[in-house]
């Protein structure tokens, strides 16, 4: 309990402040995390387009299947 309170009081003014200014950065991080992954799992890319492309296709939500040839 001890232990919670000196944490509380060291950071007292980010607590306060976060209910001032309510932001998280965890959408952030999460596509952090997801770029993260991308690049992990190519083992390397041979540019900065082929990177950007994956990184558009993985987390740009696309409905792939709406896209026709005609």
């Amino acid at each position: 309990m001890k232990d919670f309170a000196r944490m509380v009081r060291r950071h007292f003014a980010e607590i306060v402040a976060y209910f001032g200014h309510p932001y998280a950065n965890a959408v952030l991080e999460g596509a952090d995390g997801v770029i993260r992954n991308v690049r992990r799992r190519a083992r390397g890319f041979r540019d900065m387009d082929h990177f950007a492309t994956m990184i558009y296709l993985t987390c740009g939500r696309l409905d792939l299947k709406a896209v026709t040839t005609t």
